[in-house]
């Protein structure tokens, strides 16, 4: 999912995440607080839904995937909206990680590069959701599927939670209950 994430971190033009109030970043702090609340609804039931930050809810999911400590300067931002998630940032920004499981295509790029990746949230069964990979840009041109498969295929091996093919996370949400996109954060409703 971190390279599902940080891939798809290549969303969009740069100019779109230095002005726009869309764009939320990715913190440490984001996993406690998604954490709290995603427990609250799904596990404890004290809350019949919430709303999750997107950019909480993304730090939640890196955690969730194994990527490690997220670094207090972890410079890239996430955008979501009702279709979509779009996360973004400049190779620069990337955790040594990352920069690594991602070399073939960001070694020759300049450090201030936009990387963005676009990703979906589809239903998985009656007791799931599945975050997937739809594409990936450079400076808001699209990576070609001939270079992001195998890339991601790479990624997919590194992290056990992703599919082989280094596109999708599935999540386990309890039977009945509903986890939907909104203007900049994720929508958790209980059973």
């Amino acid at each position: 999912m971190v390279m599902l994430l940080l891939v798809a971190a290549p969303l969009g033009a740069q100019t779109g995440a230095d002005g726009d109030a869309a764009w939320r970043p990715i913190t440490a702090d984001g996993i406690l607080r998604a954490s709290a609340l995603v427990d609250s609804v799904y596990i404890d039931r004290q809350l019949p839904q919430a709303r999750v930050d997107g950019g909480d809810f993304a730090a939640y999911l890196l955690a969730r995937l194994g990527a490690g400590a997220l670094p207090a300067d972890f410079g890239y931002r996430v955008s979501m909206d009702t279709t979509r998630v779009r996360i973004g940032g400049r190779v620069t920004d990337l955790p040594a990680m990352a920069k690594q499981s991602l070399s073939q295509l960001v070694l020759w790029l300049p450090p201030n590069t936009w990387l963005e990746a676009d990703v979906r949230l589809l239903p998985a069964g009656k007791q799931g959701v599945r975050f997937h990979l739809e594409g990936a840009s450079v400076q808001g041109i699209p990576i070609p599927e001939t270079v992001l498969s195998p890339l991601l295929e790479g990624v997919g091996k590194q992290y056990p939670a992703l599919t082989a093919s280094g596109r999708d996370l599935y999540i386990q949400v309890p039977a009945g209950a509903r986890m939907q996109l909104e203007a900049g954060a994720v929508r958790l409703t209980a059973p």
